[in-house]
């Protein structure tokens, strides 16, 4: 599917390919591309693509990812199939190219996959305590704890810059909320070894281009309804975030079998409905008391980046640093995947993470 940033890239391959000979005999290979933030309303312009051959290998956010995709299909790389081309694009609309002798052949980049190539270079006042280290970042053991280090470091900053976390059950819609953006919650008793707070869920909206969930929308669903009849009570069938918390307690409550295969069932059956609404209201509660941040992420594309890179950098299931309590909740959780993992999430779990999301994160936390 073509991409509203192919036109302008295409029309660029001249100074693009007179660039990689210049990267190729070690000088400075950069490119004015300011125009292209003519196509968009973006908070950030930052993006990285690599190329190798004709192959696309890595990318991130879509008008790099277009870059990645128009370059190796001109075949202006291929006269080096030894080397890999990174393209980056600075903040100030400057594309530098650098190159690297790789000793694996690269695997191509699906559309809209993040790959395993390590990035540099965080950018910006907020990543310069968290560079060092950084500049190999890859997804072994003892990296993905510095990753998660550097993860919670930018949540620190975040905490800084919105005047501290927030309950859900004192949030309102009149609040200062940004339009879409992607948020972390954080529960009582789940803390990290440094004695610092444990992020439990990660979640985002409006990732299909016809939705229009607004960041207070999908939160409002998570907190229940605080007007009219159903008062503190809410629907889980609404908000999958609910549910999780829901079959927890009524595995530990002791409910009937019969409520949780209720709950569970989609269908909103009325055999149990008293009792699934005494869980709305504990379940209002429950998340209602989780502390939780708020990053405004406007494009599409960066909200699914940031969200599921956060999952798979923290999930037990794929090498996170940070164990879940024994009391906590989420072990009596329905679906293997929560408890296993120490997220209430599901999806993205087992994944790798692409470390370069710090990148994107450390400049979206800064502009907050």
């Amino acid at each position: 599917m073509a991409s509203k940033y192919d036109a302008y890239w295409t029309a660029h391959l001249d100074e693009i390919s007179a660039a990689i000979q210049a990267a190729i005999r070690g000088s400075a290979g950069m490119v004015d591309v300011a125009g292209v933030r003519r196509l968009g309303d973006r908070q950030s312009w930052y993006g990285i693509a690599e190329v190798s051959g004709r192959l696309m290998t890595r990318s991130s956010m879509a008008h790099a990812t277009s870059l990645g995709r128009t370059v190796a299909a001109s075949g202006i790389c291929a006269a080096w199939p030894e080397r890999t081309f990174r393209f980056t694009i600075g903040a100030t609309g400057m594309l530098a190219i650098t190159t690297t002798v790789h000793r694996e052949r690269p695997r191509p980049a699906a559309e809209g996959h993040i790959g395993e190539t390590p990035r540099d270079g965080i950018s910006g006042p907020v990543a310069t305590t968290l560079h060092r280290g950084y500049l190999h970042a890859d997804n072994s053991a003892d990296n993905q704890a510095g990753n998660t280090n550097h993860f919670y470091l930018l949540l620190n900053e975040l905490t800084r810059r919105v005047g501290g976390s927030r309950l859900l059950r004192d949030c309102t819609g009149a609040q200062d909320w940004p339009r879409h953006g992607v948020y972390f919650f954080f529960e009582e008793g789940e803390i990290r070894a440094d004695g610092s707070r444990r992020v439990v869920r990660i979640g985002t909206h409006a990732l299909t281009p016809t939705s229009r969930t607004t960041l207070w929308n999908r939160l409002s669903q998570h907190r229940g309804h605080l007007k009219g009849r159903s008062y503190d009570s809410g629907n889980h069938r609404a908000s999958v975030f609910r549910r999780h918390i829901g079959s927890a307690l009524i595995k530990r409550g002791n409910w009937p079998e019969g409520l949780l295969v209720s709950w569970l069932d989609r269908h909103n059956p009325d055999q149990w409905a008293d009792g699934e609404d005494d869980v709305e209201h504990a379940v209002s509660r429950y998340i209602g008391g989780m502390p939780f941040l708020w990053l405004s992420v406007p494009e599409r594309e960066d909200r699914g980046y940031i969200e599921r890179n956060s999952i798979a950098l923290l999930s037990c299931l794929a090498g996170g640093q940070d164990s879940p309590s024994a009391g906590w909740l989420g072990q009596d959780a329905a679906r293997l995947e929560i408890r296993e993992s120490g997220l209430w999430n599901v999806q993205h779990v087992y994944d790798r993470y692409d470390p370069a999301f710090l990148e994107l994160l450390a400049n979206l936390v800064q502009s907050m």
